[in-house]
C-alpha cells in the first residue's frame, strides 16, 4: 500500500507527496530495527512537515486549506496520481474527500462564501 499526503486550498494543490517510507507505521518499524542494531533512532521528518502545513492553514483560514493522507494500491504509481492532479484536480479532490485514509486538517465548508478582504 502506498500512502500519499495531499494539501490544497482555493488556489489549487500545494502538496502531493508519496510518504510511504515516512508513514508512522513504516517509520517506527524502521527506527526499531535501527535501535536494535545499536543506531540512534531519528525523529520522523513528516511530523514537522505536517505541523508546518497545519500552522500555515490556521493562519490563512480565508484560503480554506485541506490536508489529507490517502492510500493507493502498490501497482498504482505515484506518477499516475500526479497526472490525475494535473488533468482534473477537482475530481481528485472530490475522490480524496470521499476515500481518504486520514483527514489531517480541513476548514472547508461547501457553502462558505468567499471572504472579503
Amino acid at each position: 500500500m502506498r500512502y500519499i499526503l495531499a494539501s490544497w486550498d482555493r488556489e489549487g494543490f500545494e502538496c502531493l507527496q508519496d510518504i510511504t517510507g515516512k508513514h508512522p507505521d513504516a517509520w517506527d518499524k524502521g527506527q526499531l530495527f535501527e535501535a536494535l542494531r545499536g543506531n540512534t533512532p531519528q525523529k520522523n521528518p513528516l511530523a514537522e512537515q505536517i505541523s508546518v502545513m497545519k500552522l500555515r492553514a490556521r493562519f490563512n483560514s480565508q484560503r480554506c486549506y485541506e490536508i489529507y493522507v490517502f492510500t493507493t494500491e502498490d501497482d498504482i504509481e505515484f506518477k499516475t496520481v500526479e497526472d490525475w492532479m494535473i488533468a482534473d484536480p477537482q475530481s481528485l479532490v472530490n475522490w480524496i474527500r470521499k476515500n481518504h485514509y486520514a483527514k489531517v486538517y480541513s476548514d472547508y465548508e461547501p457553502n462558505r462564501k468567499p471572504a472579503i478582504v
